[in-house]
């Protein structure tokens, strides 16, 4: 059996019932001293180094029970976790004579358990962090959320969040800290009234700390030794360049933060990073809401004063204008009269346009029924149809109708535009004629002319705005087409421009949703 012993690395030892130890391994163990070892010495004060034995002795429920017994424990001998393992040895009578206790090292065992638990615990803290941060909780609850778990999860006294505020730090939140003076008013802000200042390194890095003995490295060392701290770690909350602040740990253990430790709280800090980024987009984002408010209260203000400050003196010099074209009768007045009218006329035209322009910016801001929309076509053409007379232009449509869509009143914008254009364009004599066709699920409005027609270069350019093809002497404010392009688009249709067929002139088109059987 001796031999059997030997050859194990734990420790076994063999008690009688007086509990002396009758046989064991000891050369396996050097915790022992040399001279406890002789003769049969007793288990308590042998192992366990105690003058008594232990208050609740395990040895003597094997005796009393005769049942294995199984138990972790630290062991006095060297500090480190035991298992210990208590078996009984039966004499002839079946009465336990004797006990084996196998003491196996485990300690390596325990802290590899704890590290991984350890682990676990910060990767739910961090989970639990992010989501909270993804949920868009207020960002003063998450920092003190944060300092509570790392607290808590790395098991150490102090934690808190230190912003930058120039050359300076103000604590955000904070455990474990008390104020310098308590006497202050419950109404005053003494979050910077703390007792201790963080531990920080002059290194670039993020430094693991054991200990604070070195005199040239951390300011307020001596507030640290009053308060007994020894052992801290810093960690950059936001990017190195330009970050939010810091996160610090304090303990009066002396300690050895693990890189997991360093790791684990970087990870929290990480995520307070990215609340405090999503914080100034939302900020940002409110700003940008707000000028976006400013702009369309200046685009009302801007259209109020086209649609009356600028068009009423304008109207008024249109009626002058054409009183006084009425009752002159010399050819040079007449003459210079009837330029000041036509640009007067001119400038009506372009502050009515620019006005219908930025009223078109959103479809919230028309309203569609379900109509034929050819009777609003037939009244434009009747309002044109003596300017056509005039200039001998042939006109014909190709439209029976009807044509259920869902439209509003302004697409009238849409046939006036275009056929005003086609007119304008068409020589002595021309031709325009109008077709409505089956597009699908659309109508196909058709507007031919036969006049100088469009370049392909050009043809993009037309609908934008304050953008008009080379017409020679043919005037325009540039912003017509694109008005038209923008009620089409309202309308859920599309708009442009092909060549006619037949080698002269052009083909405006464009498109209109059908209404739903």
């Amino acid at each position: 059996m001796k031999k059997t012993l030997s050859s194990v690395q734990d420790l076994i030892v063999v008690i009688d019932r007086d509990m002396r130890i009758v046989t064991s391994n000891w050369k396996n163990c050097d915790s022992i001293a040399a001279n406890e070892k002789m003769g049969n010495p007793l288990c308590y004060s042998c192992l366990m180094k105690q003058t008594k034995p232990c208050e609740s002795c395990r040895l003597l429920e094997v005796f009393a029970t005769g049942k294995c017994c199984k138990f972790e424990m630290e062991d006095p001998l060297d500090n480190k976790t035991k298992l210990i393992e208590l078996s009984p040895l039966f004499d002839d009578n079946g009465s336990v004579s004797m006990v084996v206790r196998h003491a196996k090292d485990i300690s390596e065992c325990k802290s590899i358990e704890n590290t991984l638990k350890m682990r676990e615990k910060q990767q739910a803290a961090v989970a639990k962090l992010g989501q909270e941060g993804l949920a868009g909780a207020d960002l003063d609850e998450l920092m003190q959320e944060s300092v509570r778990l790392v607290t808590d999860t790395l098991n150490v006294e102090y934690c808190r969040i230190m912003k930058k505020e120039g050359n300076d730090a103000v604590m955000v939140a904070g455990v474990g800290w008390e104020e310098e003076n308590n006497s202050k008013n419950e109404g005053e802000d003494s979050k910077n009234d703390i007792v201790c200042y963080t531990l920080y390194s002059d290194c670039e890095k993020d430094t693991i700390i054991q200990e604070n003995n070195s005199q040239d490295k951390f300011s307020g060392l001596s507030l640290l030794r009053e308060n007994g701290i020894v052992s801290g770690m810093d960690v950059t909350i936001g990017s190195r360049e330009d970050p939010y602040g810091v996160m610090n740990v304090h303990t009066t253990q002396r300690r050895m933060f693990s890189k997991d430790d360093m790791h684990f709280m970087q990870s929290v800090a990480n995520v307070l990073a990215e609340a405090l980024s999503r914080k100034e987009a939302e900020e940002n984002l409110k700003r940008y809401a707000k000028r976006l408010e400013d702009a369309n209260h200046l685009k009302v203000l801007f259209t109020d004063i086209l649609t009356h400050d600028l068009l009423n003196p304008a109207n008024i010099i249109r009626g002058f204008t054409e009183e006084l074209i009425i009752v002159e009768d010399e050819d040079s007045k007449q003459n210079l009269l009837d330029k000041i009218h036509k640009n007067n006329e001119r400038m009506i035209y372009m502050i009515e346009s620019a006005s219908k322009f930025i009223k078109l910016e959103s479809i919230d801001d028309i309203k569609f029924e379900e109509q034929d929309f050819l009777p609003v076509l037939e009244k434009v053409i009747r309002n044109l149809s003596s300017e056509m007379s005039k200039n001998g232009i042939h006109f014909d449509i190709k439209a029976v109708g009807p044509y259920s869509s869902f439209i509003n009143p302004i697409l009238e914008e849409v046939f006036l535009n275009l056929l005003s254009n086609a007119i304008k364009f068409t020589p002595q004599n021309g031709r325009i004629s109008i077709s409505i066709s089956d597009a699908m699920d659309k109508w196909k409005i058709q507007v031919t002319d036969t006049g100088s027609g469009i370049n392909n270069s050009d043809r993009e350019m037309i609908f934008e705005r304050f953008r008009r093809a080379d017409k020679g002497s043919i005037k325009g404010s540039g912003l017509g087409l694109a008005i038209a392009k923008r009620i089409v688009e309202l309308h859920g249709g599309e708009i442009g421009v092909e060549n006619n067929p037949i080698g002269r002139g052009s083909v405006f088109w464009f498109t209109i949703r059908k209404a739903p059987f």
